[in-house]
């Protein structure tokens, strides 16, 4: 601890330095995420899944001393391995949408076949009454 002209530095290492600006930036998408769910541009379900990612990355970043040794085994940087794992969960993440995507492009096609079959069976009772 230094004290400079009646303020107190404190010695931090540039690693938890990081890791609280980890932390923030995590927290800052956290928020973001809430105010899109509230404004209803996000549905619960994703809301949840990104408020995962958030958390989880907020807690990456806090958990990097303790990464350090597992990213030593690996031969990594522990901000790699961190990097690794959120690639890995965004990725999952992805797929994940995609499944749902592709599930409600699927519905909407039943629903449009649906569709164009009662209007041919309105139109074609029409033309059977007169």
């Amino acid at each position: 601890m230094m004290s400079l002209l009646g303020y107190t530095i404190f010695r931090v290492s540039q690693q938890r330095v990081q890791a609280i600006e980890i932390a923030i930036v995590a927290f800052g998408f956290a928020v973001a995420i809430v105010t899109l769910s509230r404004k209803e541009r996000i549905s619960f379900r994703y809301t949840v899944g990104w408020l995962m990612l958030s958390i989880l990355s907020a807690a990456g970043g806090l958990l990097l001393p303790v990464i350090e040794p597992l990213s030593n085994k690996f031969q990594l940087d522990a901000f790699s391995l961190v990097g690794a794992l959120a690639i890995i969960v965004l990725l999952s993440l992805c797929i994940q949408l995609s499944i749902s995507i592709s599930g409600l492009q699927r519905l909407l096609r039943k629903l449009n076949e649906d569709f164009a079959l009662q209007k041919k069976e309105i139109s074609d009772l029409r033309d059977s009454k007169q």
